[in-house]
């Protein structure tokens, strides 16, 4: 007859071990983690048989690897641009682009706004505000992984779109200025929107011809 201890026991260690399978790469893990908790589990039931000294060796000898190997998928994943080093990468390059926004276009833009026509004027208020905007709602959407690839930025568009056309209603409703100024900022915004999206699309396929294929 089994004993109901050395079952239960068996059952919390295989469990925990599932749950410490997390330290692993999401990827490892859906490609290897079945595999892994049934060859412990199968470890365990003979192990345990034998004495509480034979399981915890098996837990010394699994735990010792996975702190090895876990280290070692993510150190991988690190060099081939993936996991973490992709997220800031991503994240760095949108601080260097709110830099350069902040620190010298806008400064530039600033000094030359009187000698630019209105058009002018507006299309680059647009790029700057839009822009910023445009980005945020992309990088939080795919750094939260809510949303990734060219879904996240279509979802970028019509967030941004939608806040942007409530702007200009609240500042057409506001300053009550003549139509032609209406159609000059509703143009110039359209544009800039077409401009970050395209942008956006571009680098977002080009990432994704240029992932490398999967091992077999």
């Amino acid at each position: 007859m089994r004993n109901p201890v050395e079952r239960k026991s068996r059952t919390l260690s295989s469990r925990v071990y599932a749950a410490l399978l997390a330290a692993y790469p999401s990827e490892f893990r859906r490609v290897y983690g079945r595999e892994m908790a049934l060859v412990f589990a199968d470890r365990c039931r003979d192990e345990a048989r034998r004495g509480r000294a034979s399981l915890l060796v098996v837990w010394r000898e699994a735990l010792s690897d996975l702190a090895r190997t876990a280290a070692r998928e993510h150190l991988e994943r690190l060099r081939q641009g993936g996991g973490l080093m992709k997220v800031l990468r991503t994240i760095a390059l949108a601080l260097v682009a709110y830099a350069f926004t902040l620190l010298v276009v806008a400064p530039l833009y600033a000094r030359n706004v009187g000698s630019m026509p209105a058009f002018v004027n507006s299309l680059i208020d647009a790029l700057i505000s839009t822009g910023l905007l445009f980005n945020f709602i992309f990088l939080l959407l795919t750094l939260t992984r809510l949303s990734e690839g060219a879904r996240a930025v279509r979802a970028a568009l019509v967030v941004t779109s939608l806040v942007v056309a409530a702007l200009v209603a609240l500042m057409r409703s506001a300053a009550g200025t003549h139509a032609g100024v209406g159609v000059s900022i509703i143009l110039a915004q359209a544009l800039s929107l077409l401009v970050w999206f395209t942008a956006h699309l571009w680098w977002v396929l080009r990432r994704k011809t240029n992932v490398p294929p999967a091992p077999a």
